[in-house]
């Protein structure tokens, strides 16, 4: 097995598989889910840099040769669905049902990718097989990004569309409060952010690459997880984002970013009303602006903490690897 290392040559990346050996992957994306679709894009970088070949997969291309496929949304059937490996990022989600254990119409994959940490339930609904269970955190991450300095001009928020956030009050109440700051950019659906005024910046493509890039902007990223998020103590894809984009993060307190990158964020208290969040976001904000060199050095910190714990390619490489040495 080939050392994950052997991924970066300092900034340079080398394809470290010849095209002999390259897996062909298929990336299935049957359905037009948001999250999922900005993370296609990032796998697709991602393998490309790696010397893969990839293909998004559907309904028409059932029949091609791929190797594996990563399923990012559940869909197929048959032979397609017996390579496949769906993944699972939230306990919660439609996947499962009430009393929390995998619904019988999503057996029946090669392997499951999972960024919760219990994963008991799941291998007792397949029988103890826990060779069809990914062990390591499978996690929305980014591509290798080089580090930059970035100016905290700004705050880059992006509304959320689902989950208990859509329409609780105190997160209402605390975006029309932050739309009132000349500091802030709000992105997502013009449905809910045309209420925002000039604060609201529109839309961000889907390609792996350009929320990155409006964070790094802005600066300055705003990152608030779900209840289920906090409760089953995993990370959304924001908090690697921010950290890739060399950001300077303001976060609450979800568990896994308190665990991992410490204290090269800015907290905020989830539990506080939405006008003390505020308060406590735009305090921040000022401070930000009164110590720059500071909030620059954990910005720094937290890209260090992407670059050697996070990396997309490596998480790649990894997978790779474990559906390697349950063939042999």
């Amino acid at each position: 097995m080939r050392s994950l290392k052997a991924l970066f040559q300092i900034s340079l990346f080398i394809p470290i598989f010849l095209y002999s050996d390259a897996p062909y992957v298929g990336l299935y994306m049957g359905m037009n889910f948001r999250g999922e679709k900005e993370f296609c894009q990032r796998v697709k970088i991602a393998s490309e840099r790696l010397g893969w070949k990839t293909e998004e997969y559907n309904a028409s291309k059932s029949n091609e040769p791929f190797d594996w496929i990563l399923s990012f949304v559940p869909g197929q059937e048959g032979e397609a669905r017996k390579k496949s490996y769906l993944m699972l990022f939230d306990p919660e989600h439609h996947y499962f049902n009430k009393s929390g254990h995998l619904s019988k119409s999503y057996y029946g994959f090669a392997g499951y990718l999972t960024t919760y940490e219990n994963t008991q339930s799941l291998i007792r609904d397949l029988k103890g097989d826990s060779n069809r269970v990914y062990p390591r955190g499978w996690f929305a991450t980014v591509q290798y990004v080089p580090y930059r300095q970035v100016e905290p001009k700004a705050l880059f928020y992006f509304i959320c569309h689902w989950g208990n956030r859509l329409k609780d009050q105190k997160y209402i109440l605390l975006q029309n409060l932050l739309a009132e700051k000349p500091y802030a950019r709000l992105y997502g659906s013009p449905n809910v952010g045309s209420r925002y005024g000039s604060a609201f910046q529109g839309t961000i493509p889907f390609d792996g690459e350009s929320v990155i890039q409006k964070i790094s902007d802005a600066g300055v990223c705003l990152v608030l997880h779900s209840d289920s998020h906090n409760k089953h103590k995993i990370p959304s894809g924001r908090i690697f984002e921010a950290a890739s984009a060399s950001a300077v993060i303001i976060s609450d307190r979800n568990p896994f970013v308190v665990k991992t990158f410490k204290d090269t964020v800015l907290y905020v208290d989830e539990q506080l009303k939405g006008n003390e969040l505020f308060r406590q976001i735009d305090n921040h904000m000022k401070w930000i602006q009164e110590h720059p060199e500071k909030a620059l050095e954990m910005a720094k910190q937290a890209h260090e903490i992407f670059e050697k714990q996070f990396l997309l390619e490596e998480q790649l490489l990894g997978l790779y690897e474990f559906i390697e040495s349950c063939r042999e």
